[in-house]
């Protein structure tokens, strides 16, 4: 320990021994440049009162996880059972490496006030960031998460901010699950300005969960780019989302706002409501629904394209959108079931079959809708 309350794992002997050695009121773990190969789970558990900055020298500080059963890199524990406690947690420039028989990079339970900033994790068994137990106030900022089962999940969280983080599968690596997956506990979530990219699941599950704003975001390859489960209280805006479904709503979902956003190659569709059992209340407005650039590469085997299905939802605006290029029935099918809408001003090219498919029980306004036939 060069200053009272701050240690250097060299100097203690490991990073183990570094945390074991933090005074009554914490302070700070560095790990310089090097690599910190480890074959048991590091345990850090904290108190009120008791904060942690565990920083390292970027991508050469770099922690290789060598446990082969599903076992974490990182165990946190903070103050257990307590919102807001005085707890202070920053996780900063290192480096976590995994294995696909190896387990979370970072698994923390009750983390609260926490940042992980500009890490890097890659080949993770389980989640590169698993936020679990109750907790507040999580920020994950400008991390790279690669070839990891999971990027990002989260577990009765209110107030997590995940901003500029990039997602990626490997080529030749493990077949992932979703890549953000917030439970249905979790509110005040801020999913911001992150690119998430060629999964081979969903990008984001929303299940069941409330109030939250997933925006400026590139979402592109996965078979679902956001899927919603019994949600309510969402904002979707300003997203840039390339692949085969981009919205999917199943179940009890209410009160959705899609705006503004681009939903490129969605061959079943850019926004599709299911099971819906007249739930809605949604605002569809002021996206592009189109296919790319390469539609007519042949290499591109799925030249099909959807675009809006309300299914059986009930009070939804779908308005000032820009739909081209639809092959499957209608550009914006409603029905059975459902209804009262409200449909007008939309611009539909390039249609292959009926703009309007409106099947519901209850009355809808269409009107205003300029529709150019293929």
């Amino acid at each position: 320990m060069s200053a009272e309350g701050w240690i250097n794992v060299r100097q203690a002997g490991g990073i183990q021994q570094a945390l074991d050695a933090l005074p009554d009121e914490g302070g700070t773990v560095y790990v310089p440049t090097g690599t910190w190969e480890i074959s048991e789970t590091i345990e850090v558990r904290l108190k009120e009162g008791r904060h942690l900055f565990l920083v390292g020298d970027g991508r050469t500080s770099a922690i290789v996880n060598a446990q082969t059963s599903g076992e974490p890199l990182l165990h946190l524990v903070g103050v257990e059972n307590s919102w807001w406690p005085d707890l202070r947690i920053t996780i900063r420039d290192l480096a976590f490496i995994g294995s696909h028989a190896s387990g979370d990079a970072l698994a923390m339970e009750w983390p609260n006030d926490t940042m992980v900033d500009a890490c890097f994790f890659i080949g993770h068994g389980g989640t590169a960031v698993n936020c679990m137990r109750n907790s507040t106030n999580v920020t994950v900022r400008d991390c790279w998460m690669r070839d990891c089962r999971r990027a990002l999940a989260a577990e009765n969280l209110h107030h997590l901010t995940m901003h500029g983080c990039q997602t990626r599968s490997l080529k030749d690596g493990q077949v992932q699950a979703e890549h953000v997956y917030i439970d249905r506990n979790c509110r005040e979530v801020r999913i911001v300005g992150n690119h998430l990219a060629y999964g081979h699941a969903e990008g984001i599950i929303l299940d069941g969960t409330a109030q939250q704003v997933i925006s400026g975001n590139t979402i592109e390859g996965f078979a679902t780019q956001i899927r919603a489960v019994d949600t309510r209280d969402m904002v979707i805006a300003d997203n840039y989302l390339h692949g085969t479904t981009s919205v999917h709503l199943i179940g009890e979902c209410n009160g959705f706002t899609i705006t503004g956003n681009t939903m490129i190659n969605a061959t079943v569709g850019g926004v599709v409501i299911e099971r819906a059992g007249g739930s809605g209340g949604h605002g569809i407005a002021n996206t592009v629904i189109r296919k790319s650039v390469f539609k007519q590469i042949d290499y591109i085997k799925d030249k099909s394209q959807g675009g809006i299905q309300l299914g059986d939802a009930a009070n939804c605006i779908v308005s000032g959108n820009v739909i081209e290029d639809v092959t499957r029935p209608a550009a914006v099918s409603a029905g059975p079931g459902g209804g009262g809408h409200v449909i007008t001003g939309n611009r539909v090219i390039r249609q292959q079959h009926a703009a309007l498919a409106i099947e519901c029980d209850a009355p809808c306004e269409v009107s205003g809708n300029l529709v150019d036939v293929a």
